[in-house]
């Protein structure tokens, strides 16, 4: 099946959302400029624009491409939700008209689902008010079509599972998911994004939600903790861990998929910065990378795959080590077959290597590589990773984020 709607404020992004979070296809027609009563709609929604066309022309062509047509609304129908439906009568589209009310949405995913049987709908076109017009029909059709969707996939239960830990993200993690979504997207799997807000004290949370991903809130401070319970709940047989300020590509699904299906155990990829950095942090990242990637063979944190069985086979990332982690994980998965380092590389924030000093960064890295084992065990001198330290975002970038938060 295939959800489709205009990308409205309201009811059409909740359906929008609704199959994002479980990895149902999902697209449809948006008007030129993807204009919305807010402001241009979000990229991540998989959207085609309607050259020269407008809120109308946009309703008409989703009305012919889909082989029917639910209406969620309150009340009397009314403008653009009321030429729905007359459009679907004229066309002699199926159409349900479903009128919310509390505690009613288990119901109207039934009505859903005998609809849906009884007219053979593969692609189904969801309508109503926008947000302005009924504030809570959002959540009521979001509700109903999470009800609905997993009785109607043929196979509900996501491949791919993408994992992002994330404390106070909300500068990077839009970005980051954008990627996600379009990556997962290209691979034609059915997928889920999960975000564990770790103890966030920001919009990170509701930004993930915005983006159609599953929010699994702990106070752990602990990157190894966090991607384990990200892990715990995940559904798919291939697991990807992504971290919150990473950018992956379709290629590295692609390329991961491959990788694993020729029987490596899992796999990463090198990383290169976004941004500027200075000479120093340059050289010392240059210099990490050569020994990390090129010699050792080594996993980043920063995006790592492997299937299902092996993570627990490996019991997980080794939550005794605060720093770190990737590498034991990686140690334990070559025990069970060959590792892969993707050919192209991730993209991550350079805000460690702008906000950190090169004196700081080799001291840091210097006294890892002394005290060993012992030295990740604690937070204590780890604030390369702790401290908490997030960039200014530019103003453009703070009024995505204050509109995605709302």
């Amino acid at each position: 099946m295939k959800i489709i709607s205009g990308g409205q404020t309201g009811v059409d992004r909740a359906a929008l959302d609704a199959a994002l979070s479980l990895g149902v296809a999902c697209g449809g027609w948006c008007p030129e400029g993807r204009r919305a009563e807010t402001g241009p709609i979000p990229a991540h929604y998989p959207l085609r624009e309607l050259p020269g066309g407008g809120y109308f022309e946009r309703t008409i062509q989703n009305v012919r491409d889909a082989d029917a047509t639910v209406i969620f609304h309150l009340g009397e129908l009314q403008g653009g939700t009321k030429a729905t439906a007359d459009l679907c009568r004229e066309a002699r589209k199926p159409l349900l008209i479903l009128e919310g009310h509390p505690g009613s949405a288990a119901e109207a995913a039934r009505e859903i689902a005998e609809f849906v049987c009884a007219h053979t709908i593969e692609i189904l076109n969801i309508a109503g008010p926008r947000a302005s017009q009924w504030p809570t029909g959002y959540d009521y059709a979001r509700e109903t079509l999470l009800l609905f969707l997993p009785g109607a996939v043929a196979d509900a239960t996501p491949r791919l599972s993408f994992v992002v830990p994330a404390h106070n993200e909300e500068h990077e993690l839009p970005k980051t998911l954008r990627a996600a979504l379009r990556a997962a997207q290209a691979a034609g799997e059915l997928f889920e994004l999960i975000v564990v807000d770790d103890a966030s004290t920001d919009s990170t949370a509701a930004i993930a939600r915005q983006f159609g991903a599953r929010v699994v809130r702990v106070s752990f401070r602990h990157i190894a903790a966090a991607r384990n319970a990200g892990a715990r709940i995940a559904r798919g047989e291939i697991l990807f861990f992504v971290d919150a300020d990473t950018r992956i590509a379709p290629g590295h699904v692609r390329a991961a998929m491959a990788a694993l299906n020729a029987g490596c155990s899992g796999g990463s990829a090198r990383v290169v910065m976004d941004g500027e950095a200075g000479l120093g942090a340059r050289v010392f990242l240059h210099s990490f990378s050569a020994i990390y990637f090129g010699i050792a063979r080594l996993g980043a944190g920063a995006f790592l795959f492997t299937r299902r069985e092996l993570f627990q086979a490996v019991g997980g990332f080794d939550e005794q080590y605060f720093a770190g982690e990737e590498v034991y994980f990686t140690l334990a998965l070559k025990k069970l077959g060959p590792f892969r380092i993707l050919r192209e590389p991730i993209v991550t924030s350079a805000r460690k290597l702008r906000m950190h000093s090169t004196r700081s960064l080799l001291s840091q890295s210097f006294l890892i590589v002394l005290g060993g084992k012992r030295a990740v065990r604690s937070r204590a001198k780890l604030a390369l990773w702790y401290d908490g330290k997030r960039e200014c975002a530019p103003s453009d970038e703070r009024v995505e984020r204050a509109r995605l938060a709302d």
